[in-house]
């Protein structure tokens, strides 16, 4: 699968380390046929393509979870049925688990949608007559949501922070811990760097 994935994405997006031209301070695709068919891509593979395969994964993941908790609340032929307890840490684990799903596939769709948004648009108006103040504000707007997008990749960290209970108890655990080093690393530098004193006994 790692070949696979990097030769589709290398068939891709390859040409690009050749037919790309540097023209007015920037590096973009030859005109012609190419330079929709990059154009389109990009919109497709780097925009749509995340929102709609984030979305099927945890549609299928939730459905599959849901399916094994049934399996597992449910008595076998040869055994009592589960007791309440595993049921609610069970139905617990199913709640964390769509909760943070549905709040990734969320985020996906609110930071991916106005880039795509923004490449369609500038897709389609690059031949279009534009006033240098129009071209101003465009840009401005495109590199604001070109930022906007990057909210997707740094917000895992915290969307399990807030949907796991465990993820939560393990990171305070970490902070403890770290803490606990660092003031036994304070206490021993304060030691070894304390000098010594030496007492004599005084005779008369």
């Amino acid at each position: 699968m790692v070949i696979i994935i990097n030769l589709f994405w290398f068939l891709i997006f390859g040409p690009r380390i050749i037919l790309y031209r540097i023209a007015d301070g920037a590096c973009n695709p030859p005109g012609g046929f190419y330079e929709y068919f990059d154009n389109y891509t990009q919109v497709l593979f780097s925009s749509i393509g995340p929102v709609v395969a984030m979305s099927i994964l945890a549609y299928l993941l939730i459905k599959s979870v849901r399916g094994v908790v049934r399996r597992r609340i449910g008595p076998a032929n040869d055994m009592p049925p589960i007791t309440i307890s595993n049921k609610s840490m069970i139905h617990q684990m199913d709640t964390q688990l769509t909760m943070m799903l549905l709040l990734e596939s969320l985020i996906t769709v609110i930071t991916y949608v106005p880039y795509a948004t923004q490449l369609t648009y500038a897709n389609i108006t690059q031949n279009w007559y534009k006033t240098p103040l129009r071209l101003a504000w465009e840009n401005l707007f495109t590199q604001l949501i070109h930022l906007f997008s990057y909210i997707f990749f740094a917000t895992s960290f915290y969307v399990s922070l807030f949907t796991n209970l465990g993820f939560r108890r393990k990171f305070k655990e970490l902070l403890k811990m770290k803490k606990n080093n660092e003031s036994q690393d304070t206490t021993v530098t304060v030691i070894r760097t304390h000098p010594n004193v030496s007492y004599e006994p005084n005779y008369k």
